[in-house]
């Protein structure tokens, strides 16, 4: 079981996130903007973050920039419906930002569960 902050200012996406990695026996804790995930980073452990690349208020690179020099262990996805994260340039930035792996939205159940596992194992998923 993990412990995963999921970063995501749409609720209904952050409830089915939420939803779905529970049924997979993890410990989900849901934040609407990188404020309220550093305060929850602040008082728990947390094993993965999910973080969405528009968030209001700080964004999310640069809410990915900060947990990574904090929390260097900290296993990171990053995800966006509205950002055309298949060019190159993009993912090489994301993973030197410390993102191990990205989920372009829409993405099925199974994408994300997948996703999820392969990150926490260490893996980098397919993009």
């Amino acid at each position: 079981m993990a412990r995963i902050l999921v970063v995501e200012d749409d609720h209904s996406i952050a409830e089915l996130i939420q939803t779905v990695l529970e049924s997979e026996n993890h410990s989900v804790k849901l934040a609407s903007s990188a404020e309220n995930s550093k305060k929850i980073l602040d008082s728990d452990v947390i094993d993965l973050a999910i973080i969405d690349i528009i968030l209001p208020g700080q964004g999310g690179m640069d809410l990915i920039l900060e947990l990574h020099a904090k929390f260097p262990n900290l296993a990171i996805i990053l995800t966006s419906g509205k950002t055309d994260m298949s060019k190159s340039t993009f993912k090489v930035l994301a993973h030197q930002f410390g993102v191990l792996s990205i989920l372009p939205k829409p993405f099925t159940v199974e994408e994300l569960i997948d996703t999820v596992n392969e990150t926490l194992q260490g893996e980098k998923a397919p993009v």
